[in-house]
């Protein structure tokens, strides 16, 4: 491999499974083993949770729906709460499927691409793929992509069978280790000023909010902390 590219696309396809293989799949996986486990114990059938894995694949989503299947929400409904959960996909997807962008590729290819995108290959890839010459980026991003996916259709089918050998705190503390990850995640990939300053506030101002609202929290904690923190640094410049 030479200092930024590879030697071929096929040494960056398997460099992409290479580097999924680790902590990112690792964490994913213990997220989706907690979400099956608590889908089994909410009689959520397991071709349905495999399902909601290979077609949402965001834990988030996944979590409130298993939640309004349990309180007999109207599928309408359910529907409605998991596609406003995945509004966070829609800036993701335009700053990075660019990025993949290349003459050879049809419409078709990058549409398929983005259903593989998530929180953690977003994150992990975002500057990656910057480095490396265009007709190896594809490549690269489906080998990690890829493999976080399958790792997860895998760890969401072992944990509908591990139900009974975790206690319920495990099950949810598995859960919510996706999202602490995450922030480490972030707080590693964004170093300028301007995103420390918006996740620090973000931070700071989503429990407080949560005391009031609880639904719009988090949404409401991003998006006050995002905007607080571009007028406190356009003001300094």
């Amino acid at each position: 491999m030479s200092q930024k590219g590879y030697a071929s696309r096929r040494a960056a396809l398997l460099d992409g499974v290479r580097v999924s293989l680790g902590a990112p799949s690792a964490v994913l996986a213990a997220g989706y083993l907690g979400f099956a486990a608590l889908a089994q114990a909410g009689q959520f059938p397991l071709w349905a949770a495999l399902l909601s894995t290979a077609t949402i694949w965001a834990l988030p989503g996944q979590l409130v729906m298993i939640e309004m299947f349990r309180a007999g929400a109207a599928s309408l409904l359910i529907v409605v709460a998991v596609a406003f959960t995945a509004m966070r996909f829609l800036p993701m997807t335009v700053s990075f499927m660019p990025l993949l962008r290349e003459p050879r590729h049809r419409p078709w290819h990058l549409y398929a691409a983005s259903h593989v995108l998530a929180m953690t290959n977003w994150a992990l890839c975002l500057g990656r793929v910057r480095e490396l010459p265009l007709p190896q980026r594809m490549p690269y991003f489906l080998g990690f992509a890829l493999t976080n996916w399958v790792v997860c259709m895998a760890a969401t089918a072992v944990g509908y069978f591990l139900v009974g050998s975790f206690p319920p705190i495990v099950n949810r503390g598995l859960v919510l280790i996706s999202p602490l990850y995450f922030l480490v995640i972030l707080s590693g990939e964004y170093r300028n000023r301007l995103a420390s300053t918006a996740l620090l506030l973000g931070a700071v101002l989503g429990p407080l909010i949560y005391r009031y609202t609880p639904e719009w929290s988090i949404l409401a904690a991003g998006l006050i902390g995002g905007t607080l923190a571009y007028l406190m640094l356009r003001r300094r410049a």
